[in-house]
């Protein structure tokens, strides 16, 4: 198979192009892993840290109870007491420490989704993509570097090797005209009185 190559210089400067554009597809690519990883790292911390707020709120219930217990003795007067206020600061404790844990559970049911997340979105193409960049690519830069140094090679073998012009070339102009005073022939069957051609006289 023949190949028409009007410019060594302009196959080299798309390999040139083709090796930083694969280096931008390998950062942007690391990128991406980078970003997952710390996905992972903040659910791992949001799980630690929630699992900290249910302790807290599991002794903050305790507390309420124990206050509430102790305000239901009753007075030296014999009636109940107000327990109001202890009753309301425990169900508050209880509200937090429900929630709490119910950001346990969806911190944990997002860590067991995300890899699957993950692998059905972009593993499979990232995997693919990794593959052309770390073997296919560096081989066709290779083979590619290749040819070039053979056409470097050929053009050095021929000193009258040039690139062919192209198609959108003007072409070269008429020659401009000159003041040639030398005198014309006249045009066929002409109307001019030449020599010879002039009336006789009566």
């Amino acid at each position: 198979m023949e190949a028409d190559v009007r410019s060594i210089d302009a196959v080299r400067d798309w390999r040139a192009a083709l090796a930083a554009y694969g280096e931008s597809l390998s950062e942007a690519l690391a990128g991406v892993e980078l970003e997952i990883r710390r996905g992972f790292d903040w659910l791992a911390d949001q799980l630690a840290h929630w699992r900290r707020e249910v302790k807290e709120c599991e002794e903050n219930v305790f507390r309420a109870k124990q206050e509430l217990a102790a305000r239901k003795w009753p007075g030296y007067d014999g009636r109940p007491p107000d327990t109001t206020d202890q009753e309301k600061a425990l169900r508050r404790a209880q509200a937090r420490l429900e929630f709490a844990e119910g950001q346990v559970e969806r911190v944990r049911g997002w860590i067991a989704r995300l890899p699957k997340v993950v692998d059905e979105v972009y593993r499979g193409k990232g995997h693919r993509l990794a593959t052309f960049l770390e073997v296919e690519l560096p081989r066709g830069l290779a083979d590619l570097g290749r040819r070039v140094s053979a056409l470097d090679r050929y053009a050095g073998l021929r000193p009258d090797y040039a690139p062919a012009p192209a198609a959108s070339a003007k072409q070269p102009l008429p020659p401009a005209p000159t003041n040639d005073p030398s005198p014309r022939p006249p045009p066929p069957g002409g109307g001019g009185r030449g020599e010879g051609s002039a009336e006789q006289s009566p």
